[in-house]
């Protein structure tokens, strides 16, 4: 019998009778490398890692969790997410050579614990670096707090020195020290206003009401930190580069008679001996200074030590000193020992400090002059607070009230504006 087109035998429609094909695809949420294809069962990764330490022919296994890792560390996430390197299928091994394994596996603990023991500044240091390489910007930060609390006149060369290798940090000028603290207030300033009630809301209220947010302005504008905490881990080794010079402009007369001194480069010692701030007792310390490290470098680059090769690798750094600070028994000790400036300049310096009157001068000479007899800051800047070391607290109130006073007239400026809207708040009410 011939059953009309889309019935079965029994009269039903076909359509409601056909059964499920079975997909011979796994599942989509089944990824690959997260599934075993041929029993088609979802693969958990293992909650641990292992990495293989590799220094010639010594291995060192260190396990440690996937995840503490992962969200850590950046470059070592790079690395497991590309797959296991040891070269056997199936293991969850991971190789790193060039690198001290029980430095290593501190750096790892650390990613786990949020701990990490040391020695000494020194083992800071070499796990800064780690820290560095692998890009671990929380272990970054913990060393950067850790050195700013150990900085002292005895280790503050040293930590100075280390931050040109391990941070990178090349600053040609003076100038560029101030860029992370400029981006710390502009956000500080950005956090104050969005805290702070509209002077128009305020206004409806009365006109008193105005003007005492006015005056909170203002007071807050005065207490607020001037060096604000840094963000990130790069600001962070800026602000201890500015700690450590804030630290050697306190304690000049002790640190620039350092042998240390001697052994730094040029771009480091020019970034010191520019410094405006060196809490000296006579500028013929910083002299003695410049005449020792030239004499050293003059042997490093195998020149003899005459006063015009001295000249030559100190460059700019011969009129760093203010040599008419000095008395003429100091520039003229100075000037037996060795002439950091040319005969003329010399004459002209002794003429000013014995007070005789100055003739015929260039702009060039009238500037140079100036710049020697211009005082040096009775303190230096506060440091960013980094550590209980460089809590505002734990320096002298003149030091701090300098410090405001630098900055008053910026002060007085960024509150000018907030000021007039509450005048102006107080007229339309």
């Amino acid at each position: 019998m011939v059953l009309p087109f889309g019935l079965a035998s029994d009269g039903h429609n076909v359509a409601g009778n056909q059964t499920m094909v079975t997909p011979t695809a796994p599942p989509a949420f089944l990824m690959h490398g997260h599934t075993n294809v041929s029993t088609v069962v979802p693969v958990i990764p293992s909650p641990y890692i292992d990495f293989i330490v590799v220094n010639g022919d010594d291995r060192y296994m260190i396990r440690c969790e996937r995840k503490a890792v992962l969200e850590n560390s950046v470059e070592l996430a790079k690395l497991i997410r590309a797959g296991p390197n040891s070269g056997r299928k199936g293991d969850n091994h991971f190789q790193i050579s060039n690198v001290d394994k029980n430095d290593f596996e501190l750096v790892i603990r650390f990613l786990e614990t949020k701990f990490v023991r040391y020695r000494d500044h020194l083992h800071i240091l070499k796990i800064l670096e780690l820290a560095d390489r692998f890009n671990c910007p929380d272990l970054v930060i913990h060393c950067i707090r850790e050195l700013d609390l150990q900085l002292t006149s005895a280790v503050v060369i040293d930590i100075f020195r280390s931050l040109w290798f391990y941070q990178s940090i090349s600053v040609p000028n003076q100038h560029q020290l101030g860029v992370v603290i400029t981006t710390q207030e502009s956000a500080a300033n950005k956090k104050a206003k969005r805290k702070t009630p509209n002077p128009q809301i305020n206004a409806s209220a009365g006109g008193g009401t105005a003007a005492a947010g006015a005056g909170d302005n203002a007071n807050a504008g005065a207490d607020s930190s001037p060096h604000p905490n840094p963000f990130t881990a790069e600001e962070f080794g800026m602000a201890l580069l500015n700690n450590s010079l804030q630290l050697i402009d306190m304690h000049a007369q002790l640190v620039l008679t350092k042998q240390q001194i001697n052994e730094l480069r040029f771009e480091e010692l020019e970034m010191i001996a520019k410094r405006e701030a060196l809490q000296l007792s006579s500028e013929l310390v910083l002299f003695n200074c410049l005449a020792d490290w030239s004499v050293a470098e003059c042997q490093r680059k195998k020149l003899d030590a005459t006063a015009e090769n001295r000249r030559r690798v100190l460059g700019p750094l011969c009129y760093a000193p203010r040599y008419l600070l000095m008395n003429i028994n100091e520039f003229r000790k100075a000037c037996d020992r060795v002439e950091l400036l040319d005969p003329v300049e010399v004459s002209l310096v002794s003429d000013a400090i014995e007070g005789k009157k100055l003739k015929n001068l260039t702009p060039e000479q009238s500037q140079l002059l100036e710049k020697f007899r211009t005082p040096r800051p009775e303190f230096p800047k506060m440091p960013i607070h980094l550590s209980d070391r460089t809590n505002p607290k734990n320096y002298p109130k003149k030091m701090r009230r300098a410090e405001k006073g630098a900055s008053g007239e910026d002060g007085c400026w960024s509150n000018f504006g907030m000021n007039c809207l509450a005048v102006f708040a107080c007229i339309f009410d």
